[in-house]
């Protein structure tokens, strides 16, 4: 098994935003039921970001943890993926979790693949040039939008 550190480093330009976001729309209807969710967070950084803390995304089911960033598969009890990334879903505007309707309003009506509702006073300005991390805000394409759409059935 990879180490967290091996993982939770976006150094070279993450992808979490859109993978966890397009982990959602490829959701079943019996996974929808059992309570997927997005989730955006802040974490701490391992690798070359250790100690820095960056906004993050990736999916929940019960107490599992899915990240598929960066390539990775990775499965982890949420209570040592949150432990290991210094996340707590207590803090104030330092984690949100979103169910798949909830995550197509947010697609749909941000038109990005977030952080939406994260607080950004939360961000140490650090790493010192955006492309450490993962895309923050990142577009969505117009043929993506209407995918989501047909897919929210809103």
């Amino acid at each position: 098994m990879k180490t967290f550190r091996s993982y939770l480093n976006e150094a070279t330009g993450g992808d979490c935003f859109q993978v966890a976001a397009k982990n959602m729309l490829d959701l079943t209807d019996k996974e929808d039921d059992a309570g997927y969710k997005l989730v955006h967070a802040y974490v701490y950084g391992q690798g070359e970001l250790e100690g820095r803390r960056f906004p993050h995304a990736f999916n929940k089911l019960g107490n599992k943890i899915y990240d598929d960033s960066n390539g990775n598969h990775i499965e982890m009890s949420a209570k040592r993926y949150f432990e290991l990334g210094g996340i707590d879903p207590n803090e104030s505007g330092a984690y949100a979790e979103y169910s798949k309707t909830k995550s197509m309003i947010n697609l749909l009506k941000h038109k990005n693949y977030g952080p939406w509702d994260l607080n950004s006073r939360l961000d140490e300005n650090i790493p010192d040039e955006a492309r450490e991390i993962g895309k923050k805000k990142m577009r969505i394409g117009r043929k993506e939008l209407q995918q989501i759409n047909i897919a929210s059935k809103l």
